[in-house]
């Protein structure tokens, strides 16, 4: 009775983690590092503060809101920093890459420096989101690393995946608009994904 009361009070998260098999302290710890990570911001309060009053002219002619966040609008930094807690949980290590590629450990590493695979640093690691292995084979999707030296090393990891997995109407079969990640898998040119990438 008392572990149903307790099942009856879990949150979602809590419901998620436990249909993955995946540890929740492993999880908070990895979500820490992402809020400590670059996703600082002032707290909420008149945005017009933090710019000068011909800064806030040309915003607003500009087409820009300066108003503050209404009470129930997603909160745009902490749903990227779930997002990104979430991709870092589930990214390999580079001796799981090692071993899903048949090579080194030191190799693995070269090629997160040489942005041949997409690596993120995780304190002293490389962390490899596994978007970029095909979920079966275990293997990298095949043109994916003519594709990663394009990207800005400084754009956001979740534009990256966002862009790599979200339909692009500059990639179509049968008029059908395909995600880049769709479109190397079936054998799509990735010098047209390259390009793409390189103007984000």
């Amino acid at each position: 009775m008392a572990q149903a009361a307790r099942r009856h009070d879990w949150s979602p998260l809590e419901d998620a983690l436990e249909s993955l098999g995946a540890d929740e302290r492993d999880f908070l710890e990895e979500a820490v590092i992402v809020l400590g990570a670059g996703l600082h911001r002032p707290r909420p309060g008149d945005p017009t503060t933090m710019f000068s009053v011909a800064d806030a002219v040309v915003l607003r002619t500009g087409g820009f809101t300066l108003e503050s966040r209404r009470q129930g609008e997603p909160d745009v930094v902490a749903r990227t920093a779930a997002r990104a807690a979430v991709m870092l949980f589930q990214a390999k290590t580079t001796a799981e890459v090692a071993d899903a590629l048949k090579v080194s450990a030191t190799r693995i590493r070269q090629r997160a420096v040489e942005r041949t695979l997409y690596a993120i640093r995780d304190g002293g690691e490389w962390r490899f989101p596994r978007w970029q292995f095909d979920p079966q084979a275990g293997q990298e999707i095949p043109g994916l690393a003519a594709v990663i030296p394009s990207f800005s090393p400084h754009l956001h990891p979740i534009a990256v995946y966002r862009f790599l997995t979200e339909p692009s109407p500059d990639l179509e079969i049968e008029d059908q608009a395909m995600s880049p990640i769709s479109w190397l898998s079936t054998g799509g040119d990735p010098g047209l994904v390259a390009d793409i990438a390189a103007t984000l």
